[in-house]
């Protein structure tokens, strides 16, 4: 995938220069990076077409988001990222309904629970409620899509595997945005992207982590699904950018997941930062990725009738 025209250069480096400048939780403490994420979240209006309506899945709060004409058999189980630890409805609820019109599908974002105050597995046994929720409020699994960005790319695949685990019917298929999936962070990317990506790099996510789990279970299959027994699951979207600290979690669990017989279609974006999805108000490349999302999922709903 291609890198920035020159013509958009001015706003691409502003929004590079913009994320180096932001203070990391390391920085300002949990509270205030978490406080910090949702006052962000005013700069990414989302379009007043799309209804978000708050729903209890059992005992974890949600929300749906419905775009204008969308299919209300096709669903998005939509797990935000923020490194375990923040992100919510609100932070997320731009990129959501972006992903929910692209797709012409209803997507549901379940506000899971974060650490440090409820470390691993509190996450996960809230999304697969969350799913189980989903499943038992009859949407068919051929009509169900589950997605995620960084951390909640890396728990959508954790959640694919508790299922699997649970012999609960796997969704149709799975995107995963610039996914955290090997939290003992061993790719080479890490040190070859050190400076390129503008959000994360290892010190950072080896901090996080430990808010997350202990380091005896960092690579636990359901904390670094890199390490899961990735069989059997459903065919998978992954997108990373060639400049992200996590471009090689993205590589290795394509590669791994096609070793075991997975459908997998990897697509690295040139000069890409993680999650550059995020601000599709205002780069050309954000807004591509996702429609090529929609087309994905699209195609996949069609190809389960």
């Amino acid at each position: 995938m291609k890198p920035p025209k020159a013509k958009k250069a001015q706003t691409f480096a502003a929004i590079l220069r913009h994320l180096k400048a932001s203070p990391t939780f390391e920085s300002i403490g949990v509270g205030q990076y978490r406080t910090l994420l949702e006052k962000s979240a005013k700069a990414f209006k989302v379009d007043p077409a799309t209804r978000i309506d708050p729903v209890t899945l059992d005992h974890v709060s949600g929300a749906w988001i419905t775009p204008d004409k969308a299919n209300q058999d096709h669903v998005i189980l939509y797990l935000h990222g923020g490194g375990f630890m923040g992100g919510s409805i609100n932070t997320h609820k731009d990129l959501g309904a972006r992903i929910a019109a692209a797709a012409g599908a209803r997507l549901l974002m379940p506000e899971y629970r974060l650490a440090p105050e409820h470390p691993f597995p509190a996450g996960l046994t809230d999304v697969v409620t969350a799913c189980t929720w989903l499943l038992d409020h009859h949407v068919s699994p051929d009509r169900l899509v589950v997605a995620g960005d960084s951390a909640g790319g890396g728990l959508t695949v954790s959640l694919l595997l508790k299922l699997k685990e649970k012999k609960i019917p796997l969704p149709r298929a799975a995107v995963l945005i610039s996914p955290w999936a090997d939290l003992a962070c061993t790719g080479e990317s890490h040190q070859l992207n050190l400076g390129k990506d503008p959000m994360l790099n290892k010190k950072l996510l080896v901090s996080t982590a430990a808010n997350y789990v202990d380091k005896a279970r960092l690579t636990h299959p359901l904390v670094s699904p890199v390490h899961g027994d990735l069989s059997g699951l459903c065919p998978l979207l992954i997108q990373v950018g060639s400049h992200e600290v996590l471009l090689d979690d993205s590589i290795t669990l394509g590669a791994r997941a096609k070793e075991a017989g997975v459908e997998v279609t990897l697509e690295v974006w040139e000069e890409m930062f993680h999650v550059w999805h995020y601000f599709a108000r205002y780069l050309d490349q954000s807004r591509d990725a996702i429609d090529n999302i929609g087309e994905w999922i699209k195609n996949k709903f069609l190809s389960a009738r």
